[in-house]
């Protein structure tokens, strides 16, 4: 017995009807983020600088590295300052994220100087205060845990040599 073959039938679909598959992207347009930011005109002139946000920053680093030279002794340390890198850098992912989607400068407005901004003035929700203020305000509390945290590293790594 031979085989019939099946007759073959053409489909006709207009271009217009393909509806492209969605495509997996990692890093997407700038244009997609536009909708979130925020110009603030003035913002330059009367905002923190970035200098004072980086300093901020770095003082939490400089004491996640404080931890991690003092206190990961064995195995058991290093897995708990591990879990406390992933807190710090979740944490400070929300920080960097808040600020990359707060007020923007308007696009050609002239930023001040870090200079400047010690010197000028920064709006907060209640009153206007210095730049040197904002700074101190900022970096205080950090920069005591920060010491803080290297004495007692200092004061335990001692203790375990004796």
């Amino acid at each position: 017995m031979m085989a019939i073959p099946a007759p073959q039938v053409e489909h006709k679909v207009p271009a217009v009807d393909l509806i492209p598959r969605p495509m997996l992207t990692l890093v997407h347009d700038a244009d997609n983020y536009d909708a979130i930011e925020r110009t603030a005109p003035g913002v330059a002139s009367r905002g923190v600088h970035p200098g004072a946000q980086i300093a901020l920053v770095s003082l939490y680093a400089a004491m996640l590295v404080s931890f991690w030279a003092f206190f990961a002794r064995d195995t058991e340390a290093a897995l708990v300052m591990a879990m406390v890198t992933v807190v710090m850098i979740v944490y400070f992912g929300l920080i960097v994220g808040g600020i990359l989607v707060a007020d923007a400068p308007v696009p050609g407005e002239p930023r001040r100087s870090f200079t400047a901004f010690l010197d000028g003035t920064v709006e907060t929700l209640n009153e206007v205060i210095t730049g040197r203020q904002a700074v101190i305000q900022m970096l205080f509390l950090p920069a005591c845990m920060l010491m803080l945290a290297t004495i007692i590293g200092i004061i335990a790594r001692v203790s375990q040599a004796s």
